[in-house]
């Protein structure tokens, strides 16, 4: 179930007397993404267009909308020229192929993604991962090329031109 709310709105949890305040325009939709009752509540980054608001046991999905990122400081959907890297760096993808794309001014610990020239947003490696742009996936160091890793690319032979040899 997804709620639409704008604007320093508030939302009711159905297990509590609470109200779950919301701003910038964001969609909440219960999550099951996240235990509660174990991690406690507050608020967990889970993206930069999206965070899990805990609530008295509830986990609330709550995604950005409008162009906004996730601020850690302020926690709450924000313009991204006001919020810290990543989230606040908005990559130009005018140019690029749909795919992940390493961050090479976070060190690779974070990719972003671009569809049909445009930006979708940055998303965190898992801690003491980073990036592997041939794979895709979030790895240990050793095993990405450079330069988000430590593992030194394959040399490179040249192809011999047999036209070179014409007599």
């Amino acid at each position: 179930m997804a709620f639409k709310l704008f604007d320093y709105s508030l939302i009711r949890s159905t297990k509590s007397k609470y109200c779950i305040s919301v701003s910038n325009s964001v969609t909440i939709e219960k999550s099951y993404a996240l235990d509660c009752v174990l991690d406690g509540d507050g608020i967990y980054e889970k993206g930069c267009v999206s965070f899990i608001k805990c609530v008295n046991g509830t986990a609330y999905n709550i995604e950005c909308h409008n162009g906004q990122v996730f601020n850690s400081i302020t926690q709450d959907c924000d313009d991204p020229k006001v919020v810290p890297k990543p989230c606040g760096n908005i990559m130009d993808c005018t140019l690029k192929d749909d795919g992940h794309y390493p961050d090479l001014d976070m060190g690779c610990h974070s990719y972003y993604t671009c569809n049909s020239g445009t930006f979708l947003g940055h998303n965190y490696c898992p801690a003491g991962l980073i990036f592997s742009p041939e794979n895709g996936v979030c790895d240990w160091q050793h095993n990405v090329y450079f330069p988000c890793g430590l593992k030194p690319h394959p040399p490179t032979t040249a192809k011999q031109d047999s036209a070179t040899d014409v007599v």
